[in-house]
């Protein structure tokens, strides 16, 4: 199914992360591993990513996620998700390292990337994230996050996904004046991803200077 999410997006520090969680009431946290593939030669082009997650308690899920623009601190992201069961030997239960577009993928998926012209995938490699989902009395819900990125760099942050404009907005400023560091962001987990990926090929042999 396919619809479009709205969210954004803050940094906020390991201080400050602790602080939104105190100030929240916790409803629910999860382990997440999430597995990205992608033409390696595109993927700096902006053309959206293919995402599968492992999520403790949960059915692994496959998804697309295709930018569709921003609007002030809010971006829409066209999202398609389908149960990662459903999908190719290629995929399920573990993604190869090579993946074929028009086999493995449903229809709605594969139409993506071959209009693109792409019709294989790779494997680029997996992070881990620890979510727990906050409710923020008389105004909504927010996603807590501290990602594990390649290299062993650990990242803070916070994600309010809201159809409501207004009230996103409301949420925004909460999170801003509980968390002094907090600062909205236009990096998502994925690019984070692909940074850190790139920094741990570069650096040379026992993490020291070149």
């Amino acid at each position: 199914m396919a619809e479009v999410e709205k969210e954004a997006k803050l940094i906020v520090s390991r201080e400050d992360y602790q602080r939104l969680r105190a100030r929240s009431r916790i409803l629910e946290c999860r382990n997440q591993l999430n597995v990205y593939l992608h033409d390696p030669g595109r993927v700096h082009e902006e053309l959206g990513y293919f995402r599968v997650r492992y999520e403790s308690g949960r059915q692994p899920v496959a998804t697309l996620k295709i930018p569709r623009g921003w609007k002030g601190p809010m971006r829409e992201m066209l999202e398609i998700e389908r149960p990662l069961k459903e999908l190719g030997p290629g995929l399920y239960p573990w993604p190869r390292r090579h993946v074929r577009v028009e086999s493995d993928l449903p229809e709605e998926m594969s139409r993506h990337f071959l209009e693109l012209g792409i019709h294989d995938l790779r494997r680029l490699g997996w992070m881990r994230n620890f979510r727990c989902l906050a409710e923020v009395e008389g105004l909504g819900l927010l996603e807590l996050d501290v990602t594990e990125l390649p290299g062993g760099k650990v990242h803070h942050e916070v994600e309010i996904e809201c159809w409501e404009e207004a009230l996103l907005h409301r949420l925004i400023a909460w999170v801003e004046a509980t968390a002094p560091s907090a600062e909205i962001t236009t990096v998502g987990k994925f690019s984070r991803f692909l940074e850190a990926v790139a920094g741990t090929r570069a650096a040379p042999p026992g993490g020291g200077p070149a």
